[in-house]
């Protein structure tokens, strides 16, 4: 008797860790989201509760290849850095999954860089615009970002490379 006491009472309580952000749910339906870090109660067996990190969050992209306004190729290496604003909003988008929210996350990213690559030559988008382009290309993201209770932070090019082909042309000119 006082074992089961016991395990009722352990799954009965969670904590909420001031880097968490939680769900409760009964059923399978979201009850409440807004939790402050501390100890909680739920009812065993009918509510069960997922975590999710408060912490930033980064994706690095593997080298890729984009094209410019010229139809030449570039390699492009950058980040995301990103962290969830809306618990509700992200497990309903992505079904708490950090890795379909990454995969969501970095494709609105790639097209907003394909897009804004693509009005662009291999020298607006090298050194005069590079600044600009990340700014429109971060403000679109963020938006999209919103409806799955993503909070985007920043995006970062790390390495922008020439393809073999553009770098020949270059050389040639020289």
């Amino acid at each position: 008797v006082i074992i089961f006491i016991v395990l009722i009472i352990s799954n009965s309580l969670f904590t909420v860790d001031e880097r968490e952000h939680a769900l409760k749910f009964r059923f399978g339906e979201i009850i409440q989201t807004d939790y402050e870090p501390g100890l909680h109660f739920k009812v065993p067996f009918i509510n069960n509760v997922q975590k999710y990190s408060k912490q930033i969050l980064t994706i690095n992209n593997p080298q890729e290849l984009f094209l410019t306004k010229e139809k030449k190729n570039l390699y492009v290496d950058f980040f995301i850095k990103w962290k969830i604003n809306n618990t509700q909003d992200y497990y309903r988008s992505t079904g708490g999954d950090e890795l379909v929210a990454s995969q969501r996350l970095l494709e609105t990213v790639k097209d907003g860089i394909r897009s804004e690559f693509a009005k662009r030559t291999v020298v607006e988008v090298v050194s005069k615009e590079r600044r600009e382009i990340m700014s429109e290309m971060l403000n679109d993201a963020a938006m999209n970002a919103r409806n799955l209770g993503i909070n985007l932070i920043d995006v970062r090019v790390k390495r922008i490379e020439l393809s073999d082909e553009v770098s020949e042309s270059v050389y040639n000119r020289m």
